[in-house]
């Protein structure tokens, strides 16, 4: 499994190694094997990415883009917005590490097929982030 992760904020940078592993144990975990990249931008790269792959406007917190459908292997880009992490963070009581964590775990499970739209894959997909986010956690 390759992992890219590039930094295109302008003005916050988060140490890559953690995010790496973090989305190693992940990958792992879910038993697949390919090449993913984590792109962190801004508010202005994500709002641009929602509205012309989504059709939706304003920012969001993390997209995911398979790049490979059906089996083998995952082939996936992430890009997570920072400022909208920065945002979830202060609201929830967190800080940035923290909801970025969140948000790359988030992510890699929708390129392994979790949905987060209706109940119970919502709740399902909870537990596999706190299952994630908790391991990683402990082992740190």
């Amino acid at each position: 499994m390759s992992i890219y992760l590039n930094n295109q904020h302008p003005r916050t940078h988060l140490p890559k190694k953690p995010l790496i592993d973090l989305a190693q144990r992940v990958l792992e975990g879910e038993g697949q094997a390919g090449e993913l990249s984590i792109t962190l931008v801004d508010d202005e790269t994500i709002t641009r990415l929602n509205s012309l792959y989504h059709q939706c406007e304003g920012p969001t917190d993390v997209l995911s883009f398979p790049l490979q459908e059906g089996a083998g292997d995952l082939w996936g880009d992430i890009y997570i917005s920072l400022d909208e992490a920065r945002r979830q963070a202060n609201e929830y009581g967190g800080n940035l590490t923290q909801e970025v964590r969140l948000l790359v775990v988030h992510g890699i499970l929708h390129l392994c097929d979790y949905d987060d739209q209706e109940e119970p894959a919502r709740s399902a997909m909870r537990k596999r982030e706190a299952d994630y986010l908790e391991c990683s956690s402990s082992s740190s």
